[in-house]
């Protein structure tokens, strides 16, 4: 799972009703300072990001498809509280909690095999909670733990973290920024992948040469955002690319020798403002997309078979859309 938090924007009507404000303070000096706190209070240090997502699959980050037959349904509730913000080195720290959770209109089975009955709608929830700091103006530093509770193919929660460091170079490249980042992904406890099945149903292969079947492991990735608005509709384009680069034990080695390079995505997303919701009622916003990922490791490739495929799976297509609204 991949989010990207969205900063709150200053309301069009509380620009009007500041300047508002300021006319009187020049015109009532002694009714400005009443006027200004009741009309124009602080900005809200603590906010909320309510999301809810639509695709034609469910295929998570690290590239296991869970659900490739009728509607994925995505809701995320995320909640922010902002508990510095300053012109220090450090310029802003947020605390963020919320919860994810993935449903559809096909069942997915309880207990493996992939397939047999009975099967579950709900397919899993995930808490979260983390920290993101801004700092040298240009750096954002976020660490965040979550937990994966399955619902299905007895596979129960696995626990993780990740520590990301992005780079806001718009000061630099203008609208040709790239919002590159860096993220670190460790399993603190539990598999995140499909690594450990292969040899707990076929026992050792020569590949994995007697081995253990793998434990917790940790991953590198690598990515852009590049971006751009068309101001007149207020449309913003986005051009997102990542590289996963997983430990050797990642995805395990039961079918050959692990890849350097573990999977790559690259997809395209439009969002759009809904400015004809009523004011005071958050900040509405909708968006469509798509995701081509490719499965460059061939344990990735086969670990699919006991997945909604089935079979060896090396790429995919996702379409998505989805509503959100920050307030």
């Amino acid at each position: 799972m991949q989010m990207n938090y969205q900063s709150p924007t200053i309301p069009p009507g509380s620009k009007k009703r500041a300047g508002l404000a300021v006319l009187a303070a020049a015109v009532f000096p002694l009714a400005a300072s009443s006027l200004l706190a009741a009309d124009a209070p602080p900005p809200s240090r603590v906010n909320a990001l309510v999301n809810i997502e639509f695709a034609n699959e469910y295929v998570t980050p690290r590239g296991m498809i869970v659900r490739d037959q009728g509607l994925t349904v995505q809701p995320l509730l995320l909640g922010f509280v902002n508990v510095y913000k300053g012109d220090s080195f450090i310029s802003d720290a947020t605390l963020v909690g919320g919860v994810w959770n993935d449903l559809g209109t096909k069942a997915v089975s309880q207990q493996p095999p992939y397939g047999s009955k009975p099967g579950t709608v709900w397919t899993e929830i995930d808490p979260i909670a983390g920290i993101t700091l801004d700092f040298a103006k240009h750096f954002t530093l976020g660490v965040t733990y979550t937990a994966f509770a399955e619902q299905i193919l007895s596979i129960g929660t696995s626990q993780h973290l990740e520590t990301k460091l992005s780079f806001n170079d718009s000061d630099y490249l203008k609208e040709f920024a790239l919002h590159p980042y860096v993220s670190f992904w460790q399993e603190l406890s539990g598999k995140a992948t499909d690594a450990q099945v292969p040899q707990a149903v076929f026992g050792n292969s020569a590949a994995s040469g007697g081995h253990p079947a793998p434990g917790s492991s940790y991953y590198f990735e690598v990515g852009i955002d590049p971006s751009y608005t068309l101001e007149k509709c207020g449309v913003k384009l986005e051009a997102p690319l990542r590289v996963l680069l997983p430990n050797e034990r990642f995805y395990g080695n039961y079918y050959g020798k692990s890849s350097t390079v573990g999977l790559f995505e690259v997809g395209l997303k439009a969002s759009m403002p809904l400015k004809f919701m009523p004011e005071g009622y958050g900040h509405w916003s909708s968006h469509v997309g798509f995701k081509y990922l490719y499965f460059v490791d061939d344990n990735l490739y086969n670990l699919n078979t006991f997945n909604a495929p089935g079979k060896p799976t090396r790429d995919n297509w996702q379409v998505y859309a989805g509503i959100s609204t920050f307030f």
